[in-house]
């Protein structure tokens, strides 16, 4: 393995284990290697409320004019001749955004994986991620497919082989995320529901954020990611912004990548005041590994398994979920649980 490669291999792997956390794993995922682009629109929108669309006066009611041209979460300019009847999402994630912009309807087709919300697993499914299947995708007839970081290899397939249009979804963190679901929203036509969706976030995530900044305290809080090598979250991840906006400090603050390798050594230098891992089956492995004993966070009781971990690795609406329990968690004195 070439040593520079070893991020975007870290990324994939654990893109496809965030996956398998949705059928019941225990292990560490992340979901953040493409970061999404403020979209680019060849044409202004314009008309009545797109279907789906939650109703709320301060938003205008637009609709998409197609052909749209918009820049994906890899950064390419793609165009969408015509409203999409018929998608198929092959991610978690993508899934999910779908149904928060009350466009479930037009899921055609869904990966194994995508369990959430209950309406999805109704979805004919079409395999795994690494690759799907494509004979099945293409028996589903779908004018749009939505795919997310990790998926070159199948994005490449499904375009000049299948000649079929792929737009990717797959923010890094909250900036990211606002961009994506504004693009996904304008492609989808949901504009409406996009912009509704991003406001009711980015009014959450304030609210956390200023009565965080009121704490007396910023504990240290390490992120286990994987534990052999050990492994955390660093800036570029939405866990180091879900940790940042609660109030706490990253233990992998100072890392140069999202998602590093951590030696004990900067463990022990760290000395977190939380520890916090994908579940609390792994916490408990955590608690007992020989080494941490003298970890602050592991004499004060506070190595923490999250409660599912896809509240905080699926690029989704339900983020805001994960960065309420990270704020419940960081200063309890000023979140109640």
């Amino acid at each position: 393995m070439k040593k520079h490669s070893f991020a975007t291999l870290m990324g994939s792997l654990l893109l496809l284990v965030s996956l398998l956390a949705g059928c019941g794993g225990s292990t560490p995922t992340a979901n953040q290697n493409g970061a999404a682009q403020t979209p680019a629109v060849s044409e202004q929108p314009a008309g009545e409320p797109s279907s789906g669309a939650a109703a709320d006066p301060q938003f205008n009611a637009q609709q998409t004019t197609y052909p749209i041209t918009i820049t994906d979460g890899a950064g390419r300019d793609v165009t969408i001749k015509a409203e999409p009847k018929r998608i198929v999402s092959v991610a978690p994630s993508n899934t999910e955004l779908m149904f928060a912009l009350g466009k479930g309807g037009v899921l055609v087709g869904r990966s194994d994986f995508d369990d959430y919300p209950a309406e999805a697993q109704e979805i004919e499914s079409i395999g795994g991620f690494f690759p799907p299947n494509y004979e099945k995708i293409i028996s589903l007839q779908p004018d749009l497919i939505l795919l997310t970081s990790g998926s070159e290899e199948a994005r490449e397939k499904l375009e000049k082989e299948y000649k079929l249009t792929t737009f990717v979804v797959s923010p890094a963190n909250f900036a990211d995320l606002y961009d994506g679901v504004i693009a996904l929203g304008k492609v989808v036509n949901a504009q409406e529901a996009a912009e509704k969706l991003v406001a009711d976030i980015k009014a959450e995530v304030k609210a956390i954020e200023e009565k965080a900044a009121t704490a007396q305290t910023k504990p240290v809080v390490f992120y286990q990611v994987w534990h052999d090598p050990l492994q955390s979250a660093g800036p570029g991840s939405f866990i180091d912004d879900m940790i940042r906006i609660a109030g706490g400090v990253n233990a992998a603050a100072a890392a140069t990548d999202p998602w590093p390798q951590f030696s004990m050594e900067q463990l022990v230098a760290a000395n977190p005041d939380i520890i916090v891992t994908g579940s609390e089956a792994s916490a408990q492995e955590a608690r007992q590994r020989k080494g941490w004993e003298s970890l602050q966070a592991v004499k004060e009781g506070k190595v923490l398994g999250l409660p599912d971990e896809n509240i905080v690795v699926r690029p989704g609406p339900r983020l805001v979920q994960g960065l309420q329990w990270f704020a419940q968690q960081i200063h309890p004195e000023l979140f109640a649980q």
